[in-house]
């Protein structure tokens, strides 16, 4: 019996001070730095030896310096396509990132690279839902490309820095 109960307590206290963490007052507007990291599945289409498209499915955590921005402690999915020419490439896609009380940001993101090499875009803020709903901003971020877990994806980190309006 003393045992249930002191589960039942650590429990409890555990979940409140969650609570208090998660619900941190987001400012109407501000800037945060931080990291997500990405792994995700792909499909390349390559055409020869100079030109190839990848389409592919990455899903991420986000790691940030600000615990009052409104992409703390959030997860995130984009859907994006990679265009390279010799060499060079052009990326373009869009990002939900879901908060951890469920609300979500959108993003519409571009980016340039070197096959091989590192990327550098900017994030255009586009919306979300719930207190999230017509948040403006953007974002640049520097992305490394890693070795993927298992055949047929690919990981990445990005190094980001971001503003947001929240009306």
């Amino acid at each position: 019996m003393k045992k249930t109960l002191m589960v039942v307590i650590l429990s409890l206290v555990l979940l409140t001070s969650a609570g208090f963490v998660f619900s941190a007052e987001i400012p109407k507007e501000g800037s945060a730095t931080g990291t997500i990291g990405f792994t995700g599945a792909y499909q390349i289409l390559p055409l020869g030896k100079e030109y190839l498209q990848n389409n592919y499915d990455a899903r991420g955590v986000v790691t940030t310096d600000n615990e009052a921005s409104p992409l703390y402690m959030a997860s995130v999915q984009c859907v994006g396509a990679v265009k390279a020419i010799k060499g060079e490439y052009k990326e373009f896609g869009l990002c939900i990132y879901t908060r951890p009380d469920g609300d979500q940001i959108y993003g519409s993101y571009e980016g340039t690279g070197k096959m091989g090499g590192s990327a550098k875009g900017a994030t255009t803020w586009v919306g979300g839902t719930g207190k999230y709903e017509g948040m403006t901003g953007s974002a640049d971020w520097t992305r490394t490309s890693l070795r993927g877990p298992v055949k047929g994806t690919g990981a990445s980190f990005l190094k980001i820095t971001y503003n947001w309006k929240i009306p």
